[in-house]
Protein backbone atom coordinates (compact mmCIF):
# COMPACT_ATOMS: atom_id res chain seq x y z
CA UNK A 1 0.00 0.00 0.00
CA UNK A 2 2.78 2.44 0.87
CA UNK A 3 4.60 1.65 -2.37
CA UNK A 4 1.42 2.50 -4.25
CA UNK A 5 1.17 5.87 -2.53
CA UNK A 6 4.74 6.92 -3.17
CA UNK A 7 4.73 5.82 -6.81
CA UNK A 8 7.20 2.94 -6.70
CA UNK A 9 4.93 0.37 -8.31
CA UNK A 10 4.41 0.00 -12.05
CA UNK A 11 0.68 0.70 -12.00
CA UNK A 12 -1.28 3.88 -12.50
CA UNK A 13 1.22 5.96 -10.50
CA UNK A 14 3.93 5.41 -13.10
CA UNK A 15 1.57 6.77 -15.75
CA UNK A 16 0.65 9.80 -13.66
CA UNK A 17 4.29 10.55 -12.84
CA UNK A 18 6.22 10.27 -16.12
CA UNK A 19 9.99 10.29 -16.02
CA UNK A 20 12.02 13.21 -17.28
CA UNK A 21 12.94 11.15 -20.34
CA UNK A 22 9.28 10.54 -21.16
CA UNK A 23 8.50 14.23 -20.82
CA UNK A 24 11.44 15.10 -23.10
CA UNK A 25 10.03 12.65 -25.66
CA UNK A 26 6.71 14.51 -25.51
CA UNK A 27 8.67 17.76 -25.89
CA UNK A 28 10.28 16.40 -29.06
CA UNK A 29 6.86 15.53 -30.52
CA UNK A 30 5.55 19.01 -29.70
CA UNK A 31 8.75 20.50 -31.15
CA UNK A 32 8.17 18.69 -34.43
CA UNK A 33 4.57 19.96 -34.47
CA UNK A 34 5.87 23.51 -33.88
CA UNK A 35 8.28 23.10 -36.80
CA UNK A 36 5.37 22.04 -39.04
CA UNK A 37 3.32 25.05 -37.92
CA UNK A 38 6.25 27.36 -38.68
CA UNK A 39 6.62 25.85 -42.15
CA UNK A 40 2.93 26.59 -42.77
CA UNK A 41 3.40 30.17 -41.57
CA UNK A 42 6.52 30.58 -43.68
CA UNK A 43 4.66 29.35 -46.77
CA UNK A 44 1.86 31.87 -46.18
CA UNK A 45 4.27 34.72 -45.46
CA UNK A 46 6.43 34.02 -48.52
CA UNK A 47 3.27 34.03 -50.65
CA UNK A 48 2.25 37.36 -49.15
CA UNK A 49 5.72 38.79 -49.72
CA UNK A 50 5.70 37.74 -53.38
CA UNK A 51 2.32 39.40 -53.79
CA UNK A 52 2.86 42.65 -51.86
CA UNK A 53 6.67 43.13 -51.60
CA UNK A 54 6.45 45.17 -48.38
CA UNK A 55 8.96 45.46 -45.56
CA UNK A 56 6.36 44.15 -43.13
CA UNK A 57 5.86 40.89 -45.01
CA UNK A 58 9.63 40.54 -45.43
CA UNK A 59 9.92 40.99 -41.66
CA UNK A 60 7.34 38.24 -41.15
CA UNK A 61 9.30 35.91 -43.45
CA UNK A 62 12.55 36.60 -41.60
CA UNK A 63 10.82 36.20 -38.22
CA UNK A 64 9.35 32.83 -39.23
CA UNK A 65 12.71 31.71 -40.66
CA UNK A 66 14.61 32.56 -37.49
CA UNK A 67 11.99 30.94 -35.27
CA UNK A 68 12.03 27.87 -37.51
CA UNK A 69 15.83 27.67 -37.29
CA UNK A 70 15.68 28.00 -33.49
CA UNK A 71 13.10 25.22 -33.18
CA UNK A 72 14.94 22.88 -35.54
CA UNK A 73 18.15 23.41 -33.57
CA UNK A 74 16.41 22.97 -30.21
CA UNK A 75 14.59 19.80 -31.28
CA UNK A 76 17.82 18.42 -32.74
CA UNK A 77 19.60 19.05 -29.44
CA UNK A 78 16.80 17.31 -27.54
CA UNK A 79 17.11 14.32 -29.87
CA UNK A 80 20.88 14.00 -29.89
CA UNK A 81 22.31 15.25 -26.60
CA UNK A 82 21.62 13.06 -23.60
CA UNK A 83 22.59 15.85 -21.20
CA UNK A 84 19.12 17.37 -21.77
CA UNK A 85 17.53 14.14 -20.58
CA UNK A 86 19.54 14.14 -17.34
CA UNK A 87 18.93 17.70 -16.18
CA UNK A 88 15.29 17.39 -15.08
CA UNK A 89 14.44 20.01 -17.69
CA UNK A 90 11.50 18.09 -19.14
CA UNK A 91 8.77 20.11 -17.43
CA UNK A 92 10.18 23.57 -18.28
CA UNK A 93 10.80 22.50 -21.89
CA UNK A 94 7.30 21.03 -22.05
CA UNK A 95 5.64 24.25 -20.92
CA UNK A 96 7.72 26.39 -23.29
CA UNK A 97 6.94 24.14 -26.27
CA UNK A 98 3.28 23.83 -25.26
CA UNK A 99 2.83 27.61 -25.02
CA UNK A 100 4.68 28.19 -28.29
CA UNK A 101 2.55 25.57 -30.06
CA UNK A 102 -0.72 27.24 -29.08
CA UNK A 103 0.65 30.73 -29.76
CA UNK A 104 1.52 29.63 -33.29
CA UNK A 105 -1.91 28.05 -33.73
CA UNK A 106 -3.47 31.41 -32.85
CA UNK A 107 -1.08 33.21 -35.21
CA UNK A 108 -1.97 30.84 -38.06
CA UNK A 109 -5.67 31.27 -37.34
CA UNK A 110 -5.37 35.07 -37.42
CA UNK A 111 -3.13 35.00 -40.49
CA UNK A 112 -5.50 32.82 -42.49
CA UNK A 113 -8.59 34.89 -41.62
Amino acid sequence: MVSELNGTDNGIWSILQPTNSQIITIDIVIGIAVILLLIILLYVYVGSYRKFKTKFTLGLVLFALLLLFQNILFTYLLLTYSCFRNLEMGIPFFFLNFIEFFALLILIWVTLE
